[in-house]
């Protein structure tokens, strides 16, 4: 019995270490979600003092859907206000912004957000398995403000690179991916 209780310790760590080490769909998921931070907000830099910003938001119909009031006329004495005002309804749209900005008159306005979605495929890059890559979507939702952004996709297909070492999975740059896999090939 006491023989038994010492061969079983060795056989999980056999077991174990002689674990196939390919990288699959949900730890590459949960490595990505926690390394890129999804969902991600997508903000946009409004200068509210700016008629070109003013005649953009007029173009799109902000006002109209009363996300924000224009002054389309300003006279002298008000040459310290902003053309752009947001409304009550536009105030979940709105983020912090810093005392620079605040004199500036430049305010953040959140246009959507960006979520990850699921991956395509992964690969592995060497043939130890030790290095992969995996192709993601990550898909875009926009908000009512959405329009200040043109041409932002409503998918994108993305990579992120994973390396195992005694840690298990992790994300590298693909610079360093590279690096490594040219190493590789120089030792052969």
């Amino acid at each position: 019995m006491k023989t038994l209780l010492k061969i079983i310790p060795l056989l999980l760590f056999l077991f174990i270490s002689c674990q196939n080490k390919e990288l699959d769909f949900k730890t590459a998921e949960n490595l990505i979600i926690t390394k890129y931070k999804y969902p991600t907000v997508i903000d946009f830099e409004v200068f509210c003092s700016d008629p070109i910003h003013a005649r953009r938001m007029l173009d799109f119909g902000l006002e109209e859907k009363g996300l924000v009031k224009i002054m389309e006329t300003r006279e002298f004495k008000d040459r310290d206000k902003p053309l752009i005002e947001f409304t009550a309804m536009s105030k979940y749209f709105l983020l912090e912004t810093t005392l620079e900005e605040r004199e500036s008159k430049i305010q953040k306005v959140k246009i959507g957000t960006r979520k990850f979605d699921k991956i395509i495929l992964i690969t592995a890059e060497t043939s130890d398995n030790r290095i992969a890559v995996a192709e993601y979507n990550v898909k875009y939702d926009m908000n009512a403000f959405g329009v200040l952004w043109p041409g932002l996709p409503a998918e994108k297909k993305e990579k992120a690179y994973f390396i195992f070492s005694d840690n298990g999975w992790q994300i590298i740059e693909k610079k360093d991916a590279e690096l490594m896999m040219l190493k590789k090939i120089m030792e052969k």
